[in-house]
C-alpha cells in the first residue's frame, strides 16, 4: 500500500510540474514573443525571420542567477565604474540582470526604458519581475528618453533588441553623442553588442567615433560581445591590469552567481583590421538589417 501511495505522489508531482510548463505566443506592433517556462525557468524569446533569438530568461527558483551568459558580462562596467548609484537600461527585456543588480545596489535607482507594452506585461505576470521606486519602468521608445532625460548616469546600458535586431536609430553616431551627454563625468556606456555579422565592425566604429576609450568583453561561444565605453582619455581603461581587483567589488549578493575574476578574462582586443572599411552608422546612413545579415567568416577574425 505505501508503495502504491508513494507511486501516486510521483505521478501526481510529476503531472503538476508538467501543467506548470507552457509554450505562449504573442505579436504586438513591435515584437513577435514566445514565452516558454521549463521546471522553474522562464524563456522570453522574439520571433523574426523564421528564426527565435533568445532576449532573457530567469530561474524562478533563483531569481538572482544570470541564466544568460551575456547579462553576466555587463557587470564588467564595474571595473570601470564601481559605484553605480544611477544606471540606465534602454530595454528590459526579461529583467534577469535588475533583479541581480538590485539585490547588491540596494539603494541605486535603475531605471528602464521599454517601447513594447507587451514585454512589461509578460516580464510581471510570467517573469514575476516586480518593478519598484528603485527599478521603474519607463513605457517609450528608448532613443526619445535619453533626449528628454536631462539626467546624469552612472552606467547606461543599451541592451535593446526589435525581433532579434536592434532598432538602426539606436546604433549611429548622433544617438552615442546623446547618451555621451547623459553620463557622468566617469560615467559608463555599455552595449550588446553580436560579433557574428558585418554590422558588429561598423557598430564598434561608430562607438569609437563618439567615445575616446573602449574596452571589448567577449562572452564565449555565445557571439555577445559588450563594450563598455567612456567620455574620458585619462586614465587609461584598456588596461585590465590596472583595473580593481575582483575582491574589491564582490557583494554578497554575487557569491554563487557572478564570477567577476572571469569576467575580467574575457578582455579582448578590438578588431582594428577588420573596421577599416566599416562605414560609421550615422541617422542618414544605418543600413542595420542588411549588416546583420552579412555572416561573418569568423575562422579569420583578426582581433
Amino acid at each position: 500500500m505505501k508503495a502504491l501511495l508513494f507511486l501516486l505522489c510521483s505521478v501526481l508531482s510529476a503531472t503538476c510540474v508538467r501543467a506548470a510548463d507552457f509554450v505562449e505566443q504573442y505579436d504586438t506592433i513591435y515584437n513577435s514573443l514566445t514565452v516558454e517556462r521549463r521546471g522553474s525557468v522562464v524563456e522570453l524569446r522574439a520571433r523574426a525571420r523564421g528564426s527565435e533569438a533568445l532576449e532573457s530568461a530567469v530561474d524562478l527558483s533563483d531569481p538572482l542567477q544570470l541564466v544568460v551568459a551575456y547579462t553576466r558580462s555587463l557587470f564588467g562596467a564595474l571595473y570601470l565604474q564601481p559605484n553605480p548609484k544611477r544606471v540606465m537600461m534602454v530595454g528590459l527585456g526579461g529583467a534577469g540582470f535588475h533583479r541581480l543588480f538590485s539585490a547588491a545596489f540596494p539603494d541605486s535607482l535603475l531605471q528602464t526604458v521599454e517601447l513594447d507594452p507587451k514585454v512589461l506585461e509578460l516580464c510581471q505576470s510570467r517573469l514575476e519581475f516586480k518593478p519598484t521606486a528603485n527599478t521603474p519602468v519607463a513605457l517609450m521608445d528608448g532613443r526619445m528618453f535619453v533626449k528628454r532625460d536631462k539626467q546624469q548616469w552612472d552606467w547606461l546600458i543599451l541592451d535593446a533588441f526589435r525581433g532579434g535586431f536592434v532598432p538602426p536609430h539606436l546604433k549611429t553616431e548622433e544617438f552615442y553623442r546623446e547618451c555621451a551627454a547623459r553620463l557622468s563625468d566617469r560615467g559608463v556606456f555599455v552595449s550588446n553588442l553580436h560579433a557574428t555579422t558585418e554590422l558588429y565592425y561598423s557598430d564598434l566604429k561608430t562607438i569609437q567615433a563618439v567615445f575616446p576609450q573602449v574596452v571589448l568583453l567577449g562572452v564565449d561561444g555565445r557571439g555577445n560581445v559588450i563594450a563598455c565605453a567612456v567620455k574620458y582619455r585619462t586614465p587609461d581603461i584598456t588596461d585590465s591590469s590596472k583595473w580593481p581587483s575582483p575582491d574589491s567589488l564582490m557583494k554578497p549578493a554575487f557569491k554563487g552567481r557572478l564570477d567577476l575574476a572571469a569576467i575580467k578574462r574575457e578582455q579582448i582586443q578590438i578588431p582594428t583590421v577588420r573596421m577599416k572599411d566599416a562605414r560609421v552608422l550615422s541617422d542618414d546612413f544605418a543600413p542595420v538589417e542588411f549588416l546583420d545579415a552579412l555572416k561573418s567568416n569568423n575562422s579569420d577574425q583578426k582581433r
